[in-house]
């Protein structure tokens, strides 16, 4: 059996997919190239693989990534170009790599995740001033469901999970900001929440216009390192 790791886009025209349905998608992309997927043993075999992250319903990104194991040796440019044949517009194959024996996976590797936001104010402002002002705070609570509490709602401080935030481009009202955050089975900071935390800060003057995800990093030695480049044969 043979381990490779898919980074993908996901544009526009699919920003909307839930996770289920993104993962039923490669289902029947991979079925219909012919991919020599690897199939569970048991009662319900189902093809083998894995994302990294859920991303947010509205997010896009040009940065995701999916582990697969095939039964039969296929070539990285082979499985690309056949896998991006039966995709649909708005998901797109950028990257494949096989993976060294024993490697972990996609999911248990991810630790952080890239994301440029872009917002519109309603008035001009010192956004670089702004964004300094709020990470100097020693805690930022806000309310978060908890998905294995039922979705009860309570209060977690999100600063611990804020890496960096800088201010990556302003024009006018115009503002793109490149945020690094927790994102894993250990803390998992979603934008929406954090620009939940911004808005209770600065008020309500911003309109969100955009959320990219731009790459998936594990933690190696306390370096951040795409996963692209983790484990790779």
């Amino acid at each position: 059996m043979i381990n490779m790791r898919l980074k993908f886009i996901k544009g526009p025209e699919t920003k909307y997919i839930s996770h289920l349905d993104l993962m039923r998608t490669f289902q029947r992309a991979l079925r219909r190239a012919h991919v020599p997927i690897h199939y569970t043993e048991g009662f319900n075999p189902h093809p083998s693989l894995s994302f990294a992250s859920a991303l947010g319903i509205g997010v896009t990104s040009i940065g995701e990534y999916l582990d697969i194991v095939l039964d039969e040796d296929m070539s990285e440019k082979d499985l690309m170009g056949k896998l991006n044949e039966s995709l649909p517009q708005g998901l797109k194959i950028v990257d494949a790599v096989v993976l060294r024996d024993r490697a972990k996976s996609a999911m248990a590797l991810v630790t952080d995740a890239r994301y440029s936001i872009e917002l519109i104010f309603k008035d001009l402002i010192d956004a670089e001033k702004m964004i300094a002002d709020f990470m100097v705070q020693n805690s930022i609570v806000v309310p978060k469901e908890q998905p294995k509490k039922n979705f009860e709602t309570t209060d977690v401080d999100i600063r611990p999970m804020i890496r960096v935030i800088n201010v990556l481009h302003q024009e006018n009202l115009n503002v793109t900001l490149d945020c690094i955050v927790a994102c894993g089975s250990k803390a998992n900071l979603k934008p929406h929440l954090l620009l939940e935390a911004l808005r209770k800060f600065m008020g309500d003057i911003f309109e969100i216009k955009e959320i990219r995800r731009v790459e998936l990093y594990a933690n190696i030695d306390h370096e951040l390192v795409p996963l692209s480049l983790v484990d790779r044969k």
